[in-house]
């Protein structure tokens, strides 16, 4: 029964609430004004206010929107060229390679650009072609594919600094058994690894620069004349006399106090009394 009783009771409080909402809620419009109609937003239920305070986004053009796609995959291009270099390709072939989806395929122009930008990508014309068509060749960062044009290239750099050997495989990958013959016949210099004795740097090597024994004769006999000490003995006593310390001579170690320092006390003499009123009841150490 008390549960019935409270069903009955929160049946009429709804009901008090629905009619109290009835008569503050908005009149209808009259049968001779037009009904207002809200216009449909945008963007589904959102408020007017939150349709006003997001700033309107501007279409991009396809143009642009293919440009930043492509992109992307200059990267893989490069890559096909360095695989075929010396061999130049056309554009198709790169096209055809990179596998582009169907609507960037459209784009040529987009992707012909993007290609000639690039630093590792050689251009050549229709014109200068021999094809008669447009190609596309990989950009080494040095221009050497064998010995002949590796000697060319060293003898037109502005310095004796030389190229990395790491550099040279760029365009040259498999220059590592040329580099050690042509040392051996003097045409270049290499200076090489410490732990493995690969080449690293590549000099250009001058005939001219070559000690000749005929013309130095007197400095080859000076040269021989000079005997190193057989031992680390004689060389410790031709040091000593030449008033040299030898670097495995022992050096002495001077040994201080190693005892722990104690600290000294500071006596805290001559202080000022500031409780001067309790001076009958406090005791006084100073003179402790």
């Amino acid at each position: 029964m008390a549960l019935a009783a409270s069903m009955n009771k929160f049946k009429s409080e709804m009901q008090e609430t629905a009619a109290r909402n009835l008569s503050h809620a908005r009149p209808a419009a009259s049968s001779g004004a037009p009904a207002r109609t809200s216009t449909p937003q945008p963007g589904g239920n959102k408020r007017p206010h939150d349709a006003i305070s997001t700033p309107p986004v501007v279409p991009t053009g396809k143009a642009t929107t293919a440009g930043a796609e492509i992109l992307g995959y200059m990267v893989y291009a490069t890559q096909y060229l360095h695989e075929k270099f010396p061999e130049a390709v056309t554009l198709t072939d790169i096209v055809n390679y990179l596998s582009l989806p169907t609507e960037l395929q459209k784009h040529h122009p987009v992707i012909r650009r993007a290609l000639i930008d690039q630093e590792r990508v050689s251009f050549t014309s229709a014109k200068e072609s021999p094809t008669g068509k447009e190609l596309f060749r990989y950009n080494p960062i040095h221009p050497v594919t064998n010995a002949e044009e590796l000697k060319i290239y060293l003898s037109r750099l502005p310095n004796a600094k030389g190229i990395l050997v790491k550099e040279l495989k760029d365009g040259w990958p498999d220059c590592v058994a040329s580099l050690s013959k042509l040392e051996a016949e003097h045409a270049i210099l290499l200076t090489r690894n410490k732990k493995d004795n690969t080449p690293k740097t590549v000099h250009a090597d001058n005939p001219a620069f070559w000690i000749s024994p005929a013309v130095d004769k007197d400095f080859f006999e000076f040269w021989n004349k000079c005997k190193l000490p057989g031992s680390e003995v004689e060389l410790r006593n031709e040091l000593e006399k030449a008033n040299l310390v030898p670097t495995s001579q022992v050096k002495e170690v001077k040994k201080g106090n190693m005892g722990r320092k104690e600290k000294r006390k500071v006596r805290r003499g001559g202080m000022k009394t500031t409780n001067v009123h309790m001076a009958g009841i406090l005791r006084d150490y100073t003179k402790k």
